[in-house]
């Protein structure tokens, strides 16, 4: 009896690790859940949890984003009341306005704020961004929530994306309101938002928050949850709205915009709009990279963004457009991460020196200080785009490069000082020269193959590794065996292990090519 306990308990053990490798060999892949922060509104779909603390990680950002006890990205002496001789300018948006891709210090809000104080104007510029908004949902919390806040300037910020999301009722499986077309007649967010009903779908479960394999299998049951164009392409459905002749979400966004301009004069604040451009426009590689992904003669890449700024401007909406902005600040360096889609801490600072220089104006906040421009030093206070409180990468090299050294000389003490050390940085400069003009190469690629390069290559290692243990994949396969059926399943994880330092090293003496990266591991 005792056993077969054992054996259970072994069989147990062996399947925990088989998911715990699928697990970390997914998230290697980019597949691991995102960090929440939302929680379900019944007007507008969602909205920020108050006291929320969040770290976004990826290879170019490391982030923590928190809101304040209003749900705000902002410091908790915010509140809804007014403080005496301060302006108040209330930005709504998305990711962008967020900005959870860098520190809230170089985030667009605050460095407006910073730039306006350089300029003798005394304003709190509160950060509404919420990331995945469309306008129409913006305009709602306007009219419930940040009309409350009883602001001066209430900044709209828009995005490509927002065109086509204004004419869904769903954003992936979160429901959100949907206003009508502009020819169904003017929009009145405030009597939507007072007969707002909408259902809650619940919390996913927690294997689809919390592990990767959940979103896996999810993704497969019930398809892609982002929309995609019924041109068979399998592009978003929300990159319509750069093909020529595409007017899906247009009605809808003229409402917006129209309700917006209505509910700034009803607010009595002065209303203006950010209109933010796409990568690709700003960016030739991004450019390049997405024609070849899209493949059409009907591709217009300014077709969105001019879409939006006329239509703000027909809506008698003031409008700063960042396309300009851009394309000058990009000739002193990027402003827009490489990989994500997102403007960088050198993009958001060009956007807000734009946006303080319109609120500078006499129709704005001008009458209020000495109404300078905003001055060069806002730069000084943006920090570099990097993960946060983390040292910077010179230093981990450095680090890596002394313990690896220091361990070659004490296995191989003849080697010598100069020897023990030269030789790592030699395999070290190897390692990352294969990396890096393997990334370049990457980079040449259409986005459509950029996206499974990952894949692809954790698939051949692994087929190579399976080709040069071929010949012993059987003993060790019998090995691992052997110890479940004696029940042995206490000493399992320590068997994988050494099975599998085993493998590496056998590869490593099987294959030039592979060996200075399993090297470096060890």
């Amino acid at each position: 009896m005792l056993r077969l306990l054992n054996q259970f308990l072994a069989v147990l053990v062996a399947v925990a690790m088989a998911v715990l490798v699928l697990e970390g060999f997914l998230r290697v892949l980019g597949w691991a859940p995102a960090p929440r922060m939302h929680r379900f509104d019944p007007v507008v779909g969602w909205v920020k949890v108050p006291g929320a603390d969040i770290r976004r990680r990826t290879g170019e950002f490391d982030v923590r984003v928190r809101t304040n006890a209003l749900g705000l990205r902002g410091p908790e002496t915010w509140s809804y009341e007014r403080r005496g001789g301060v302006a108040r300018v209330l930005m709504v948006g998305d990711s962008f306005t967020l900005g959870y891709t860098v520190p809230e210090a170089a985030s667009i809000p605050f460095l407006v704020e910073t730039g306006l104080a350089e300029s003798g104007i005394a304003a709190e510029v509160l950060n509404a961004g919420t990331e995945g908004w469309s306008t129409d949902q913006e305009v709602l919390w306007l009219a419930t929530e940040g009309r409350r806040y009883q602001p001066d300037v209430v900044v709209l910020q828009v995005y490509e994306n927002d065109i086509f999301w204004n004419s869904r009722t769903e954003y992936l499986r979160y429901p959100k309101p949907r206003i009508p077309d502009q020819g169904q007649g003017r929009w009145d967010p405030e009597s939507a938002a007072a007969g707002a009903a909408l259902i809650d779908p619940g919390r996913d479960s927690w294997w689809l928050r919390t592990t990767a394999i959940g979103g896996v299998i999810a993704g497969w049951r019930t398809g892609p949850a982002m929309p995609l164009l019924d041109d068979g392409s399998g592009l978003p459905a929300e990159w319509g709205a750069r093909l020529e002749g595409n007017e899906v979400g247009r009605g809808e966004t003229r409402a917006a915009l129209q309700a917006f301009a209505a509910l700034s004069a009803a607010m009595g604040a002065q209303p203006l709009v950010l209109v933010i451009p796409d990568k690709a426009q700003v960016d030739a590689d991004s450019l390049r990279a997405v024609e070849g992904f899209m493949g059409s003669d009907v591709y217009r890449p300014n077709r969105p963004y001019e879409f939006l700024v006329t239509a703000a401007r027909s809506a008698g909406l003031p409008v700063v457009g960042g396309l300009s902005v851009l394309r000058a600040a990009q000739s002193a360096g990027p402003v827009y991460f490489a990989r994500d889609w997102h403007t960088n801490a050198a993009g958001n600072q060009a956007l807000a020196g734009a946006l303080a220089t319109r609120l500078l104006a006499p129709e704005f906040l001008g009458g209020r200080g000495s109404g300078g421009a905003p001055t060069a030093s806002i730069q000084d206070n943006i920090p570099r785009d990097g993960p946060v409180g983390s040292p910077p990468g010179w230093l981990w090299a450095i680090l890596v490069w002394f313990a690896l050294g220091t361990l070659f000389r004490r296995r191989f003490p003849d080697s010598g000082l100069g020897g023990s050390y030269g030789a790592v940085a030699c395999l070290l400069l190897c390692v990352v020269s294969v990396l890096a003009g393997g990334s370049w190469l990457v980079g040449l690629l259409p986005l459509r193959v950029q996206s499974v390069v990952p894949l692809l290559v954790l698939t051949a290692v692994l087929i190579l590794a399976g080709f040069y243990l071929r010949g012993r994949l059987s003993v060790m396969l019998e090995l691992f065996l052997a110890f479940v059926r004696r029940g042995h399943w206490y000493m399992l994880p320590v068997l994988v292990a050494l099975l599998a330092v085993g493998g590496l090293l056998v590869v490593a003496a099987s294959s030039p090519w592979l060996a200075p990266f399993i090297y470096t591991l060890f």
